[in-house]
Parts: C-alpha cells; structure tokens; sequence
C-alpha cells in the first residue's frame, strides 16, 4: 500500500468508479525562477501535489561532499513533478524498497486547492531518522492528511517537505574540509530548502513571511540548529518553529572532531585516494557503488559518529550555551516530547543500582562524579510510582528487569526531556512565546511496557488515521469507544499544530471540550498532554524536577 501512496499520495488507494466518471481537470501548473512545474491533482482531497522538485544541484560528482548549490539555470520544457524523488542514501532505512541515490535534493509541496486569492501559511517538515535514515517519501510523512485537517479546522495551510544528505554524504569532516570552508553540508542542505521556499513558495500560493519550520527527532533537533544557526543571526526564513522528540538542547553529542577526521582518513583509505594530491577531490571521482560500502564499512566500525558537528559556521557554540546567552531567533515556538522517550534505548533494563550506574556512565559519555551520580540515584529513587507521570505503579515482570523503569525515567529525562524543558524555559526567559506538550498515548501495537516511547505521537501530529505506513494501525485499539477518543486525540494534536502555524496560537483548532493550551511561563510552566486514554489536560511542567536540573545544569557546564 504505501508504494501507492508514495507515487500518488492517497489518489489510487481512495479512488473508485465514483470518482473516475468525471472528466480529469487538468494538472496543476507553477511557473518558478528555474521554469515550469506540472503536478498533479486530488479531487478526492482537494489538494494539489508537486513532488521530487529539485531545489539544489545534483550532489553528485563535483557537487559531492560539497556545499549545495542553487540551480542557476532554468530547465527547458516542463518539470513533470508527479512522484517522490529519491531519498539521501541512508544507513538502515525504514521502507528499503523507496528509490534513493546521492541526486536527493528535492522537496515536495501540497496545497489544498480552493484558495487561488489567498496567499497561506507555511509548514515545512524536516523528516527524523538519527541523520543517519528516513527520507520525505517515507509514508508516514505524507502531509496530505496535514493539509486535510487544517481545512478542517478552518486554517488551511501548505505544506513542504524536504530530502537532506545523511551519513557521510551529509556529516563527512575533517580539518581538511573545514580548512575548504565545508561543513555540516547536511545541515546546509536544510537551509538551502528553506531559502528556496522564500522565493519560489509566492508561486504555490504561499506566503514566505509565514513559514513556520518543523521537524521530529532528528527533524526536530534540525529546526533547534536552524534556531540557533549562525549564532542566532535572523535571516527571515521562518516566523515560528515546532520541536517535536528533538529539542534545541539535545544532549545527545556532538561529532567528534578528533574520531569525524579517523572517519575520513579511513575513507580515503578504503576507497584508494591516500596518495592522491587533493583526496576530497578523490574521493568525489570514486563511483558511488564503490564508495558506498565503503561508508558502511567506516560507520560499522565507528557507529553513529557521524553527526552534525561544532564548526564556528553554522553552528558556532554549544547549544546550551547559545540557549543560556540568549543567541537564537526569538520567533514563538511549539516544543514536546512523550511520556517515555528513552524506553526505545534501554533494551528490558537492569536488575542492580551497579548496573544501572555502569548504564549512566556510559550514556552519558563523560566522567561523572561520585557526587553527581549519587545524586541522581537519589532524584530517580528504586521505586516505579515515581517514574512516568501517569505511568502504572507497578514493576514489570520478566524479561523486564527490576531497574526497567528507574532506567526508563532516567533515559527519557536524559536524551530528551530535560532538553525540551531548558529549551522551552529558554525561549521564555527571552519574552518570547512558546507552548509545550507532553504526550502521553500509548498507541495500538506499542508494548504496555515501552509506554509513550519516542516518536510514537507521529500518526498523531499527521492524523495519520488510515494507519498509512504502519504495520498496525496506531488507532485500532479496543473498544470502540476507546478508539474514537484516539481519533480525537489525533484531531485535536494535528490542528493544534495547524492553528500554530496559521495563528501561532494552538488555540485555534475548533474542537470543543478542551481547555486552553497555556503559554510556557518561566515562573509557572504549564504542559498541555495529550490522553488519548481519558481526556487531555493541563499540567505544570515540574515532574521529576530534581533529576531533570541535573542533566540541565551538566548540560550548561559542558555537555552542550
């Protein structure tokens, strides 16, 4: 089923007789600055999709391991944009059958047809995957359900997604490259695609001083360093920002400069341009079956190292010092994160506080003291009723370990939530607006045990109700009644979302029987959480406090 959608987003799997008896309007056309687009059109939805649209260069060739570069010129005849392009090459990609190559720069946009005189709003979704995986064509990022429900809400938007480079492709460094002026190329590539949707989104119907970026995991982490980028330099891309499972302050590291520079030297190694006068130069003649594996080979032998790094570009400081010195764009934003992020890294646990210490150690990738350990252990007690808010009382049987949900609360406050607090806290102590979620669904398919893990809110933030991409449906669960709280629940996230990027209030969404989503305070920070099991509510922000300022204040001594 999803390679349906992925050619034709949803027209072939919903299409029927009743629909095919009309005559066919004629396809959407768009004249850009590089030419003309010819896309296709939904009358089942309503909407208009224009997909795989080059917005750099081929990285290929010369271009490889480069900076992106604009298309300077204008194609001849009409760009047919009825189908995905390629993903990035990737490292273990969710749906291996999609097309990839190293030709990925291109973006999709989809707009819903009705509002010739009107110029809307903006989402741009910069997709997750560790930068390592997952690309726009991947079937739970199709949008048109987005845009189906910001009509429904009243707040019809567009909708833009982007392809970016991934492991090496994207994240190659050495002292070498940052010498030529090439960094965090990946990155780069982000921005480049935002910079074309200043000048081309008027065409779609899009107003570019109303675009609001946004992103999951990885996707989320992206608008954090596109916040800060350039020491927080404003260069009117976007007027707002969603952080979904991926804070600005995400403490997972940063690439290491010293191993990224091994990484290279054994790439130029593998792939024979040791001797070779100028290797990056080489290493972009070396044709992609060969250097292909040979990227996997160095990622094998030093796994997920390669990583957006610090390079006094783009990204010029830690993000917590860049948070803490108040050096981003102050533009409102929407950050959140779920129940239990860290339950998908922990395996079943440990049974031991010796393990579970040996764990943090090596988690956190820093020497810890005796005293900052100790006082861990006494802000994550051994005792499940003071792990995940609203989560069961009791321990897990086996295969799960005693220390299963300590771990798990320590994991998920750790890799994300502190991360999405400082952020959210940071914004607001610059006067900026923000609003903050938590949520705290378990949807149809996940363990009981792995709870709210990460990026289980997706098929919510997309109103993915068709189960589009999933091997169960996130919403199929019993009884009926239950089931349609959980439709509900992914109405209310998903035009909350659509409201903010229109409004930039969530507050606009429609539905009736919620109460207001409160702005995140400094002195009285307030979540809203998304129950799908009971109904959603407000909370104050404070959970786990003491555990959570101690990754904060580590976070703002070194880590980031």
């Amino acid at each position: 089923m999803y390679q349906i959608i992925t050619a034709l987003p949803l027209l072939s799997l919903l299409a029927s007789s009743a629909y095919a008896s009309p005559p066919k309007p004629s396809p959407p056309i768009v004249t850009i600055k590089n030419g003309t687009i010819r896309g296709l059109h939904s009358d089942v939805w309503g909407q208009d999709y224009f997909l795989g649209i080059p917005y750099a260069e081929p990285a290929t060739g010369n271009n490889r391991f480069a900076l992106p570069k604009p298309i300077a010129t204008k194609w001849s005849g009409e760009l047919v944009a009825q189908a995905y392009g390629d993903r990035c090459l990737g490292l273990h990609h969710p749906f291996p059958n999609l097309p990839e190559s190293e030709d990925c720069l291109n973006l999709n946009v989809i707009r819903p047809v009705g509002y010739s005189n009107t110029k809307l709003p903006i989402l741009v979704w910069i997709h997750g995957g560790g930068f390592t995986s997952s690309g726009s064509s991947n079937p739970p990022y199709n949008m048109t359900f987005m845009v189906d429900q910001s009509v429904k809400a009243g707040k019809p938007i567009i909708a833009v997604s982007l392809n970016y480079r991934l492991t090496a492709w994207g994240m190659l460094a050495s002292k070498f490259m940052t010498d030529s002026g090439i960094t965090n190329v990946g990155i780069k590539d982000q921005r480049l695609a935002l910079h074309w949707v200043q000048e081309n989104i008027a065409a779609f119907g899009g107003d570019p001083k109303k675009v609001t970026i946004a992103g999951d995991s990885a996707g989320g982490v992206s608008v954090g360093i596109q916040a800060l980028a350039y020491g927080g330099r404003d260069d009117k891309l976007f007027r707002a920002a969603i952080m979904d499972s991926g804070p600005a302050l995400f403490i997972g590291k940063y690439g290491d400069m010293s191993v990224l520079e091994v990484m290279y030297n054994t790439l130029v190694d593998a792939v024979n341009c040791t001797s070779a006068a100028n290797s990056l130069t080489c290493l972009r003649q070396v044709p992609t079956e060969i250097m292909w594996p040979a990227i996997k080979a160095v990622d094998a032998a030093y796994p997920t190292q390669w990583q957006y790094h610090i390079d006094g570009d783009i990204i010029r400081e830690r993000s917590s010092v860049s948070l803490k010195r108040g050096r981003f764009v102050k533009v409102p934003i929407l950050v959140g994160s779920t129940s239990d992020e860290g339950t998908y890294a922990i395996g079943q646990g440990f049974d031991t506080t010796e393990e579970l210490v040996y764990f943090i150690k090596l988690a956190t990738t820093t020497t810890l003291s005796d005293k900052t350990i100790n006082d861990l252990l006494k802000a994550y007690p051994d005792d499940p009723v003071l792990g995940i808010p609203g989560g069961s009382p009791e321990r897990f049987p086996p295969p799960y370990k005693l220390q299963y949900k300590r771990l798990a609360a320590i994991a998920t406050d750790y890799f994300l939530v502190a991360g999405r607090r400082l952020t959210a806290r940071a914004w607001a102590e610059r006067g900026a607006t923000v609003y903050s979620w938590r949520f705290n669904t378990i949807p149809a398919g996940v363990p009981r045990e792995l709870g709210s893990t990460h990026v289980t809110d997706q098929a919510f933030v997309f109103a993915n109700f068709l189960g589009v991409g999933y091997d169960v449906n996130y919403y199929d669960v019993e009884p009926a009644s239950r089931k349609a709280n959980y439709i509900k629940t992914g109405q209310l996230m998903s035009r909350s979302i659509m409201s903010f990027v229109h409004d930039l209030t969530p507050n606009n969404h429609g539905m009736q029987g919620f109460p207001k989503w409160p702005k995140y305070e400094k002195d009285e920070p307030k979540n809203f959480v998304f129950e799908g099991n009971t109904t959603s509510y407000v909370e104050p922000d404070t959970f786990r406090k003491a555990g959570i300022n101690i990754f904060i204040h580590r976070a703002q001594e070194f880590l980031h």
